[in-house]
């Protein structure tokens, strides 16, 4: 199949008018849209995504005036939104009405609604007798688009049409709201900031981003919007690690570093926001390992979208570091360098006959004094489910695991079986230098290589 890149409403119409799955563009980032009412047209975006069908999707509407064809009727505090802020990037979601199939909200009586703003769509979306449900133009759970280029990166071949709309101006999904039980909920940050939606509720949002069982709304999943390469998001400073790509907040940045970008030269969230996905496509094709990004900066309009997107991109990952031919000040400038927030003690013996400073009385007490936590786990069995309590706290942990070599530690199968388990495993080596875990050793724990 061959995919036509076009700015043509009219031949956009007349494919999905034939069931066809076409990407097009939004204010917000590119989706692969088709006809809402249509379930095996529907069942294509599915199959096209890989998309989980719990995960329910947002239908796009020309107008409230849609509304009525598709027997919705919107409360007050809903259509006071809709004429405010629609045609943009909010999504409401409401009681679905009848002709809405469950495919499309994944078996939910609510469904997600929109009006996208980007003049191509808008006039497609008028010219159509049917509503779009359109997700992100991405295989799930990758970076979204923003551009043609991007959506022809994934589909190439898979899709007839893309509807070339340039660049997407707010380049970050719609924010996504409901009711529940009398409160208003934000289920997604997005482009539309939450306090000017407060504003206009004259009330609060209380926020809801994960789901308690299944997603009720797109965009729920802990692990979304990412690269295939690792993302370790949140830095205060950024390691110039030369294996990774730096992704800067504002711009000042190394200019030796062959693989920088900046989220924001004029230190605007909305330009941030605008280049987010842009930036993480241009990391994606770069030959390094791993991918590092500076916490972003401020507070209110659109940081709390950018925090949840790139929460949400992070690998979950684990540090390792030895530690016998440290001096305690070169220790702890490791430890600080690479931010590190709780360690676990993997030794067997608590205690360092030839390193004092390494025995666990002192260490414990002196990581305290750094504001660090500190775990001893001897017992690999025990390891994984002490991480997923110290996950929910600390964004870097740190296992401490050498007895007498340095580099013995990194070579046990623990790093093959941490990796198996979806995380990205950082050795820190003794240099100051990070190295991402690949190949498997398959050593049985404790043995030597």
């Amino acid at each position: 199949m061959e995919t036509i890149v076009k700015a043509d409403v009219e031949w956009a119409a007349r494919l999905l008018e034939q069931g066809e799955v076409v990407a097009i563009p939004t204010e917000t980032v590119y989706g692969l849209a088709a006809n809402a009412l249509d379930e095996s047209a529907v069942e294509k975006i599915f199959q096209l995504k890989k998309r989980p069908k719990e995960d329910p999707l947002i239908v796009h509407v020309s107008g409230i005036e849609a509304l009525e064809r598709l027997e919705i009727e919107p409360p007050l505090w809903a259509e006071r939104l809709m004429r405010l802020f629609w045609p943009g990037p909010l999504t409401i979601l409401l009681p679905k009405g009848p002709k809405i199939p469950l495919l499309v909200t994944a078996g939910l009586e609510r469904v997600a609604l929109r009006a996208p703003a980007h003049s191509l769509t808008h006039a497609l979306l008028q010219r159509l007798s049917f509503p779009l449900a359109a997700p992100s133009a991405n295989p799930f759970g990758f970076i979204s688009p923003t551009t043609p280029a991007h959506v022809l990166s994934y589909f190439q071949g898979q899709v007839p049409f893309i509807l070339d709309g340039g660049p997407c101006a707010a380049g970050i999904e719609s924010t996504i709201i409901g009711e529940e039980q009398g409160r208003f909920i934000l289920y997604r940050p997005g482009a539309l900031p939450r306090e000017v939606i407060e504003e206009a509720l004259g009330d609060r949002l209380f926020l809801k981003t994960g789901p308690s069982k299944a997603p009720v709304t797109p965009g729920q999943y802990p692990r979304h919007y990412a690269p295939s390469k690792p993302l370790l998001y949140g830095w205060h400073t950024l390691p110039v690690e030369p294996r990774a790509s730096l992704v800067y907040f504002s711009a000042q940045v190394p200019s030796s570093h062959p693989y920088v970008h900046v989220l924001t030269p004029q230190g605007s969230v909305e330009e941030a926001a605008h280049h987010l996905y842009a930036i993480l496509h241009a990391c994606e094709a770069e030959p390094t390992d791993y991918i590092l990004v500076e916490k972003v900066g401020g507070v209110g309009g659109l940081v709390e979208a950018l925090h949840d997107r790139l929460r949400r991109a992070h690998t979950r990952s684990i540090f390792t570091i030895g530690h016998s031919n440290h001096a305690w000040v070169d220790f702890m400038k490791l430890i600080h360098r690479y931010e590190i927030q709780a360690v676990v003690d993997l030794r067997r013996q608590p205690y360092s006959k030839y390193v004092p400073h390494f025995s666990q009385g002192y260490l414990q007490k002196s990581l305290h004094e750094a504001g660090i936590a500190y775990e001893w786990q001897p017992n690999p069995k025990r390891l994984f489910l002490l991480l997923e309590k110290l996950f929910a706290q600390y964004l870097h942990i740190v296992l401490l695991c050498a007895e007498g070599d340095p580099t013995r530690c990194h070579r046990f199968r623990l790093a093959d079986e941490l990796t198996e388990m979806g995380l990205a495993v950082f050795h820190i080596l003794p240099e100051g230098r990070l190295e991402l875990h690949r190949a498997p050793i398959s050593l049985a724990l404790g043995k030597k290589a």
